[in-house]
């Protein structure tokens, strides 16, 4: 037996594409359009089930995939789907409606289906983790690029301070407290770090002196700098708590900022659950494997992933082997989130300390360097060399 269904209800055919049963829908749009919606949801409609009531030891075959697996199974296309389709007007006939009234109920439904698709598709959170991490990509553009022009910029007045102050924000926190070097001994109490700059240094500095208009234009950068970090920071924070959200098993075992830049780059939650770890591995350098794939340089190991903070400080003979780990306990973790199932984070989180743990120990020095090979892309050059052969006139 086969489940049908069109804009006017849902339809039992038997294996030749008769109709045996018929349940309507509501006459009302929304009430037709919900029972719709939840059969895409695999969700039983209430017509349905009064389907199964009237038969309820047949076995039926539905191009919905439904959850009552023991019911109902799930093929598409199937033969009887493909017969009620070439012979619409049957089910027409049955619903007592005429071609003109039946295509006029059909647009508006379908209209309307489209229309709650696209509001719910937009609706979904992780959209809103791809912006918000576009977004923060922009902010540490921005930044570096400004901190580097800031650097540049104020070692013309001090040039002393731009090599002895390697923290970006300290750096800031110097130029906005202090700016002026002749005044750095009165106001260095005011800085929130201990200086490492020498009193030598300052009094021998080599810059030059600038006006207060000068120092004032680069206090300003800097203050601009600060104010954007400040942001950066809240955007984090909105980020960490809608990952938690959306995802909390993925947030728990990569980190949330982490999650939410795999999300980002693969397009959305359901698309990262559909990825292998192999590709969750090395999502964010694909550079790095064309270049392998173009080259025949060495192949990347790791992309977004050597952000974890394991992965960072591990010894570089460690770091592929701890990344597989994460990236295969992060695949399962996204595949638990996009279908709703319970909390397990914690116990890949553990899994992946453990087998961290496990790497540390069985590989704690490193393995003798492999020689160089040549690369494909001066192997090809060779084979592209040819001798150039003449050719005589005459019979072949």
């Amino acid at each position: 037996m086969f489940i049908c269904v069109n804009v006017n209800g849902i339809y039992l055919l038997d294996e030749n594409g008769t109709i045996i049963d018929f349940e309507a829908f509501s006459k009302s749009s929304k009430s037709s359009i919900k029972s719709i919606l939840k059969l895409e949801r695999g969700i039983i409609p209430f017509e349905l089930k009064k389907i199964i009531e009237r038969h309820p030891e047949k076995t039926l075959v539905s191009e919905y995939e439904l959850k009552d697996k023991k019911k109902f199974h799930f093929v598409f296309p199937n033969k009887g789907g493909l017969l009620f389709r070439e012979n619409y007007f049957a089910s027409i006939k049955i619903s007592q409606m005429d071609e003109k009234e039946y295509r006029k109920k059909q647009k508006s439904i379908l209209q309307e289906l489209a229309r709650l698709k696209v509001t719910d598709l937009l609706g979904k959170k992780d959209k809103l983790i791809i912006h918000a991490v576009y977004s923060l990509n922009e902010f540490e553009e921005t930044i570096n690029l400004f901190l580097e022009r800031l650097r540049e910029w104020y070692s013309i007045h001090f040039p002393e301070s731009v090599d002895s102050i390697p923290d970006n924000q300290n750096f800031i926190e110097f130029i906005i407290k202090i700016s002026n070097k002749n005044q750095y001994h009165e106001k260095k109490n005011l800085l929130s770090y201990e200086s490492t700059l020498t009193n030598e240094a300052v009094d021998r500095s080599l810059g030059a002196e600038l006006s207060r208009e000068d120092l004032h234009q680069i206090k300003e950068l800097a203050l601009l700098i600060d104010l954007l970090y400040k942001k950066k920071e809240d955007l984090e924070k909105y980020i960490i708590d809608i990952v938690n959200e959306v995802a909390p098993n993925t947030s728990v075992v990569a980190t949330p900022i982490i999650a939410a830049k795999l999300i980002s780059h693969a397009g959305g939650l359901k698309n990262l659950s559909m990825k292998p770890s192999s590709t969750i591995q090395l999502m964010g350098a694909e550079k790095a494997l064309y270049r392998h794939i173009k080259t025949g340089a060495d192949p990347p190991k790791y992309g977004i992933i050597l952000q974890y903070p394991e992965i960072g400080k591990a010894p570089w003979w460690q770091k592929g082997k701890i990344a597989r780990t994460l990236a295969a306990k992060i695949a399962i973790a996204a595949r638990v989130d996009n279908e709703g199932g319970e909390y397990v984070g914690d116990l890949l989180k553990n899994n992946v300390l453990k087998r961290i743990a496990e790497i540390e120990k069985k590989y704690p020095n490193a393995p003798p360097k492999k020689e160089k090979m040549s690369t494909r892309k001066s192997e090809d050059r060779q084979k592209r060399k040819f001798v150039k052969t003449k050719f005589k006139k005459g019979k072949s």
